[in-house]
């Protein structure tokens, strides 16, 4: 019988073994699987399975392997909107192509709604009154509007429809984009608030503040 080349690899192979045995016995499997699962959830980059053994107190990475593969095939073969991806530089948690545009309308939304005041104010003139220029658009503010329609221009909500060739120069005309429509989540500009709508929006608004300010003040001794 030959025996191995080396009696303390072999005996450091037995100890990893051993201690591979414990770290999986340590922990149940669906558990592991709940504590990796709520760290990938939180990392947007590959995590590696040793930085995640660490996380998790575990000194061998072989159970964290092994809840891993649990919790990719958990994930396929009850239909998750979630994909559990084995890359280079680790695992990262993803969600899976299909639900790709449903995702990307909350992208569009969340978007929008980082638009600075100014930003949306200028925004809805050139939907109020597209085709507009950019003179005609600074009149309106009172103030310049360069950087502001830059930032529209950038984010895909306006464009330029045309240009007014009755102007020196043929200025652009800018009009609002279908992504402006699916930012708002409109059908066409015709869903556009009225200027009644808006008007009976301020004043509900204003009633309710007084109402509340009533309901706030201390009661007076008649």
């Amino acid at each position: 019988m030959n025996e191995p080349d080396n009696p303390q690899e072999e005996t450091a192979d037995d100890a990893t073994s051993a201690g591979d045995i414990i770290a999986a016995s340590a922990i149940p499997q669906d558990a592991l699987a709940a504590k990796l699962e709520a760290l990938l959830f939180v990392h947007s980059k590959p995590v590696s399975a040793r930085r995640l053994a660490e996380l998790c107190d575990i000194a061998s990475v072989i159970p964290v392997k092994q809840a891993l593969e649990f919790l990719g095939r958990r994930y396929d073969q009850s239909g998750s909107a979630f994909s559990l991806q084995n890359l280079a530089q680790g695992y990262l948690l993803t969600t899976r192509p299909e639900h790709d545009d449903l995702l990307k309308k909350l992208v569009r939304e969340r978007e929008a709604q980082k638009l600075s005041p100014a930003t949306l104010e200028a925004l809805a003139i050139i939907a109020y009154k597209q085709p507009i220029s950019r003179t005609e658009l600074e009149n309106i503010r009172g103030a310049g509007v360069d950087h502001l329609v830059r930032n529209l221009l950038d984010r895909g909500l306006v464009k330029v429809g045309d240009r007014d060739a009755g102007k020196p120069g043929a200025p652009a005309l800018y009009v609002t984009t279908a992504e402006f429509l699916r930012a708002f989540g409109l059908r066409s500009l015709s869903e556009l608030p009225t200027q009644a709508d808006l008007s009976a929006g301020e004043s509900d608004a204003g009633e309710a503040e007084v109402e509340q300010a009533e309901a706030d003040s201390p009661e007076q001794d008649e």
